[in-house]
C-alpha cells in the first residue's frame, strides 16, 4: 500500500514584529528542497509539496518517525534562518486524498479522522471549475460524485474529472513531474527598490541564502565558495555589475558564518551606481558526511559549540584586511631567528584546522607486540632549551674576563648548546636559492654556543657566543650577545 505526504508552509506575522522575508512560493520550494532528503519522489502540487515516502518508510522507522524527523527538520530550518511559519501536514493512501485532507486540516477540519468518501469537492482541483453545477446537482462530497453515471460526467464535465477520481481511488497513476535539484545554485532576486549603499544589499543577499541553505540541505552538501553579482542601473556611465567571491575553508552547511562573510565584505564595497537586482550563485560544493560523524565521541559535550578558530580567522580577515591577521609557520633553520615566520592566516587554515581535529581513541597495542615496534614512530628528543621571548635583534654584551656582564655579574646554569649553520646558507650559494621562503640567506652563517645565564635580579637570560668569527678579526675575539629571555 502506498503512502503519500502533503506538506504546506504558511507565513506568519504577530503584532509588532517584521513580515517574513520569503513569499509563500519561496518558503514552497524550501520545503520541497529539504523534503528531497527524504524521499527521491517530491513534486510541487498547486500550493502544497506532495511526497511519495513508500519506499522510504522502513528506512526511517516508519509512517509516524518519518513525519517527525520531517517536521523537525522543518523547524530547524526556520529557526536557523529567523523565519515565522506555520507547517500543516496530511497523509493518505494516494496524493490527492493526502492533498485533499491537508486542504480540510487548513479550514479547521479533522483532516486525519475525515473519511476520503466525506471530503468536500472543492478539496479536488479538478472540480474547482465546475463547483457551482455540482452544487445545484447535490454533489457536495467526493462519493457523491463517485455515485454518478461515469459516461455522463465525462460529458457534462470532462474526462479531467473523471481521471482525477481515478487517481484518487488509486486505479490510475500519477503522473507528476518530480523535483530535481540542479547542480549548481543559480537564483536571482529583483529588490524592492533601488539601492545606493552596499551594506543594505545584505536584506536582498539573505533572502537568496536561504534558499541556498534549502538547496544544500536537500543535496547534503556544504558550500565552500560562492559569489555574488550586483546589477547596476543602465543609465549610469558605469559597468553593468559588480561581483563578490566569498570563500570558506570548510565546507559550511550552516550559512550564518557565511552571511557574517558577506557583510564583511560589503561593508567595504563602494558601489559606483544604485543596484536594482542581486544574483546568487554556487562556485563549489562537497558533499557532507553524517553531522555524527563529525566527532569521535558519542557524547553531546564533545560537540562543537560556538564559532570555530577556523570561522573567526575568516571573519577577522574579512575586517581587517589579510595582511593584519597573521599566523606562525616554521620554517626549516636551525637559527632561532629564522626558525619561523609571519604569515597570513588565512592561507595557514588548513594547517590550522588540521592541529584542532583531535586524534579518535583507539587499542593501544602492548609495548611487546610487534605492532608497537613497527607502527610506533620513535619520539624526537632534543635537549634544546628555546625562551619564551626572543629578541628581534640579538644585543651584543660587555664581557669580564670569559663571562658576559649583563646588569651585573652573570652565573652560568646550563651549556653551552651548539649550533652550526655554516657554508650551504651563505647568500648567494646554490642551496640558499633553492629555498622556499626569503629571508634564509638574508643573514650570515652562524657557529654559536648558547648557554643560559642567572642574573643577579633573578632573571633567566638566553646567551650566545660566536666560536668562530665571519671576520678574521672577529675570530680572534670572543663576542657575547643576549639573545632572549625565559619567562
Amino acid at each position: 500500500m502506498r503512502c503519500w505526504i502533503a506538506l504546506r508552509i504558511s507565513t506568519t506575522t504577530e503584532a509588532g514584529q517584521p513580515a517574513c522575508p520569503m513569499d509563500a512560493a519561496m518558503l514552497q520550494q524550501a520545503a520541497a528542497s529539504l523534503a528531497l532528503g527524504l524521499t527521491p519522489r517530491v513534486a510541487l502540487v498547486d500550493e502544497a509539496v506532495l511526497m511519495d515516502v513508500t519506499a522510504s518508510l522502513r528506512l526511517f522507522g516508519g509512517l509516524a518517525r518519518l513525519m517527525q524527523l520531517l517536521v523537525q527538520r522543518l523547524e530547524v530550518f526556520l529557526g536557523e534562518n529567523g523565519l515565522r511559519a506555520e507547517v500543516q501536514r496530511a497523509q493518505g493512501a494516494t496524493s490527492l486524498i493526502a492533498l485533499g485532507r491537508l486542504r480540510v486540516l487548513g479550514e479547521g477540519g479533522a483532516a486525519v479522522k475525515k473519511r476520503v468518501a466525506e471530503l468536500p469537492m472543492h478539496t479536488l482541483t479538478a472540480a474547482c471549475p465546475h463547483l457551482g453545477v455540482l452544487e445545484r446537482i447535490g454533489c457536495r462530497t467526493w462519493d457523491d460524485l463517485l455515485r454518478l453515471p461515469r459516461d455522463g460526467v465525462a460529458r457534462r464535465f470532462g474526462a479531467e474529472l473523471l481521471q482525477a477520481l481515478d487517481r484518487a481511488r488509486g486505479s490510475a497513476p500519477d503522473d507528476y513531474e518530480w523535483l530535481l535539484l540542479p547542480e549548481h545554485f543559480e537564483e536571482k532576486l529583483e529588490l524592492n527598490a533601488l539601492v545606493t549603499h552596499a551594506p543594505a544589499l545584505m536584506a536582498g543577499v539573505e533572502r537568496l541564502l536561504v534558499q541556498l541553505h534549502a538547496w544544500l540541505l536537500g543535496r547534503q552538501s556544504g558550500l565552500s565558495a560562492l559569489k555574488i553579482t550586483w546589477h547596476l542601473d543602465k543609465r549610469r556611465d558605469v559597468p553593468p555589475t559588480g561581483e563578490l567571491e566569498v570563500r570558506t575553508a570548510q565546507p559550511a552547511q550552516d550559512l550564518r558564518h557565511v552571511a557574517r562573510l558577506i557583510a564583511e565584505h560589503l561593508a567595504q564595497q563602494k558601489l559606483p551606481a544604485p543596484v536594482h537586482s542581486l544574483t546568487l550563485q554556487s562556485l563549489a560544493t562537497e558533499l557532507l558526511a553524517d553531522a555524527a560523524a563529525a566527532t569521535g565521541s558519542l557524547l553531546m559535550e564533545a560537540r562543537q559549540q560556538g564559532d570555530s578558530v577556523v570561522e573567526l580567522v575568516e571573519r577577522l580577515s574579512a575586517r581587517l584586511g589579510d595582511a593584519r591577521v597573521r599566523a606562525w609557520q616554521p620554517c626549516a633553520d636551525h637559527r632561532p631567528e629564522l626558525m619561523q615566520r609571519w604569515v597570513p592566516a588565512r592561507g595557514m587554515i588548513a594547517s590550522i584546522s588540521a592541529q584542532l581535529v583531535p586524534a579518535r581513541p583507539g587499542r593501544t597495542p602492548s609495548k611487546g607486540s610487534k605492532a608497537a615496534s613497527s607502527s610506533t614512530p620513535p619520539e624526537a628528543r632534543t635537549e634544546a632549551l628555546y625562551p619564551a621571548w626572543l629578541l628581534p635583534e640579538p644585543i651584543k654584551l660587555a664581557a669580564a674576563g670569559n663571562n658576559p656582564v649583563y646588569q651585573g655579574p652573570l652565573r652560568r646554569l646550563a651549556g653551552p648548546q651548539r649550533l652550526e649553520a655554516a657554508e650551504w646558507l651563505l647568500a648567494g650559494s646554490e642551496a640558499a636559492r633553492q629555498q622556499p621562503f626569503s629571508g634564509l640567506s638574508a643573514k650570515p652563517w652562524a657557529l654559536r654556543d648558547y648557554f643560559i645565564y642567572r642574573t643577579q635580579q633573578g632573571g633567566l637570560l638566553w646567551i650566545y657566543s660566536e666560536r668562530l668569527g665571519a671576520t678574521p678579526e672577529g675570530a680572534r675575539q670572543r663576542a657575547w650577545y643576549l639573545h632572549g629571555f625565559f619567562a
